[in-house]
């Protein structure tokens, strides 16, 4: 398949995925709702949605973002997602083709399947945390077994592992539930020390239960590296929006599903300016040769 016939597949295939997660992200947090049936319907005439104006993207710009029936605005949330999910797939696809210098063989199939199941899943949840302050569990309990499962077939996906064995399946299942148990136990310690602090409550348990998911398939040590950049993006955002609304609480879910994304994408351009860049620049900024130099010029009396 030429290159550019591919690209407008998978910008044609994020398009329908994102209007499927668009289903998802209104009927889960909406108890007796299922995301299969019934079909789509306009959420206040309650009339069915005919397959002319499903079409995704394109049937809201031809509709001009409202119901064909009762002229009700539509959600920018609906091309949104959609958007933002075609474009998150053709990244991915791109990166993958990459990391396996342009072959199309089975590990690179089998990962650009992993990453459309994890950015399918951060996705909804991010806005379903984003509107209610929840995660469903049928993200992230689902996905934990998943991640250990999924660590057990394919063992190289956790290349490096923690561990190394004659068993490839061991070392990367170790890796997984490393990455598991690492994920919750950090997030939940953070929402442990700020409860004492605070009296409250300061970490939800969905936040726990959706770092497990991560872990069990960035595995350890990536995990870490999500909840550190979760923790940036989320301290950014919450100063911006105290600053605004005076509002102390924000929902911590959706900035450890972008740290997740960038370690995704990004991992060893992360870590190279973490142990290389960084560091690099500090030295120069304190105008040392390394490290060792800089505690040598301490002197202690």
């Amino acid at each position: 398949m030429p290159y550019y016939l591919a690209i407008i597949f998978i910008v044609a295939f994020g398009l329908v995925i994102g209007s499927f997660l668009n289903v998802c992200i209104y009927r889960l947090p909406r108890e007796g709702l299922s995301i299969v049936q019934p079909r789509s319907l306009c959420p206040r005439c309650r009339q069915a949605i005919s397959w002319y104006d499903n079409i995704p993207l394109f049937s809201f710009l031809l509709l001009r973002g409202r119901c064909r029936v009762c002229q009700t605005a539509i959600s920018w949330r609906y091309p949104l997602v959609e958007l933002i999910t075609s474009f998150l797939l053709v990244t991915a696809a791109y990166i993958i083709f990459n990391r396996f210098d342009g072959v199309i063989e089975t590990r690179a199939i089998v990962s650009f399947i992993i990453y459309l199941y994890l950015l399918s899943a951060l996705i909804v949840a991010t806005f379903i945390d984003f509107a209610f302050r929840i995660i469903p569990d049928e993200i992230t309990l689902s996905g934990i077994g998943l991640g250990l499962v999924l660590s057990l077939i394919f063992p190289w996906w956790h290349e490096p592992a923690v561990i190394t064995t004659n068993l490839p399946w061991l070392n990367s299942g170790v890796s997984s539930l490393a990455g598991l148990l690492g994920g919750a136990g950090a997030i939940y310690l953070v929402g442990l020390i700020g409860k004492l602090i605070f009296k409250k409550e300061a970490m939800g348990f969905g936040d726990v239960k959706l770092m497990a998911f991560l872990g069990a398939f960035l595995g350890w040590p990536h995990i870490l590296f999500v909840f550190l950049l979760g923790c940036i993006f989320g301290s950014f955002f919450g100063i911006i929006s105290w600053l605004i609304t005076k509002d102390r609480y924000i929902a911590f879910g959706p900035f450890l599903a972008l740290g997740a994304v960038v370690i995704m994408f990004f991992r060893n351009e992360v870590y190279y300016f973490v142990f290389t860049t960084y560091p690099d620049l500090m030295r120069d900024i304190l105008m040392v040769q390394s490290w060792p130099d800089l505690i040598s010029s301490f002197r202690f009396i």
